[in-house]
């Protein structure tokens, strides 16, 4: 397996475990962000941006200039879309679609424990 299996792996599973998280605290009637989900979202973000630069040596015809690490850190947000669209045309919309699921997943988890306590009384 190659480092981008693992890295997109280590992604699904850190995603996993923070909804897991996020839908026991709402089970359970805390609804401040706990400070486990916070980590999650920077570990998603840092796992993210290790994905791109083990992604871009695969793409030589994306540039990368001499602070490219920094600005990855810092733009990451705006420049994932950019990047899966000029390396992967439509397929890179539906997996920046499924990066932003893997964001949301937590968000999704609590919408249908909702659903699921709102049906059922």
């Amino acid at each position: 397996m190659n480092i981008k299996t693992w890295l997109a792996a280590s992604l699904i599973c850190v995603a996993a475990m923070s909804a897991l998280v996020d839908g026991l605290f709402f089970w359970r009637g805390i609804y401040a962000r706990p400070v486990t989900a916070a980590f999650a979202d920077t570990l998603l973000a840092l796992l993210i941006i290790m994905w791109i630069v083990a992604d871009q040596r695969d793409h030589p015809q994306v540039e990368r200039p001499f602070d490219y690490g920094f600005l990855l850190m810092v733009f990451w947000l705006p420049y994932l879309p950019y990047y899966l669209w000029r390396t992967r045309r439509f397929a890179g919309l539906g997996l920046f679609a499924g990066f932003l699921g893997l964001f949301s997943l937590g968000f999704f988890v609590q919408l249908a424990m909702w659903a699921i306590l709102v049906l059922n009384k």
